[in-house]
């Protein structure tokens, strides 16, 4: 092969190759990382609409804020968020629980209290929601900032489907005295 030929192929390659660094580069870039792949599939409404997840079916009918909050005989004083709701599973009632609760304000996350009996760990039934509520005590100087809602099936809720209600945390009305609404099968 005469010498310009080789030179010729030398050339080629050498862009060929460089092509193929860019190319794997570009790649790269847009693959996504492992956190990312795993995150939750958010399912994002605001208070009041249905959300539908993989097995979940959720309607935050309301969201406010008491300084004491009672639950049958049980009460408490305190910051505590009271949040209403319709939950329901889709297709399977195999331990299908509300088992993720948690309120983020301004990056920091609350999870719902477990000492007045709620929503929260009841088994659901397909397609015949339950009502009732959950209940998140916050720090008592915490008044204002932007909200965030979290529900979902599992405590680890990575690859799954995730309720996500986003809501202004300082307009959600305040009162004296609340009450926990009981669990209940909700009216269709």
């Amino acid at each position: 092969m005469p010498r310009a030929e080789r030179a010729v192929h030398r050339w080629a390659a050498w862009v060929l190759g460089g092509g193929l660094v860019v190319a794997a580069w570009f790649v790269a870039l847009g693959t996504p990382d492992e956190e990312t792949i795993q995150a939750p599939l958010a399912v994002t409404v605001p208070v009041g609409e249905e959300a539908e997840g993989r097995n979940l079916v959720i309607t935050i009918t309301d969201i406010r804020r008491a300084a004491e909050l009672h639950a049958g005989g049980w009460s408490a004083e305190g910051n505590w968020v009271v949040v209403d709701l319709e939950v329901a599973a889709v297709a399977s009632e195999d331990a299908v629980r509300l088992r993720h609760a948690e309120l983020i304000v301004d990056g920091v996350r609350y999870g719902a209290s477990e000492r007045p009996e709620s929503l929260l760990d009841e088994q659901l039934t397909a397609g015949v929601p339950r009502a009732g509520g959950v209940a998140f005590e916050l720090p008592a100087e915490l008044d204002s900032g932007e909200a965030t809602l979290e529900l979902a099936l599992k405590p680890d809720s990575r690859l799954d489907s995730m309720i996500v209600v986003p809501f202004d945390f300082g307009s959600v009305p305040a009162t004296q005295s609340d009450e926990l609404a009981d669990t209940r099968w909700a009216k269709l």
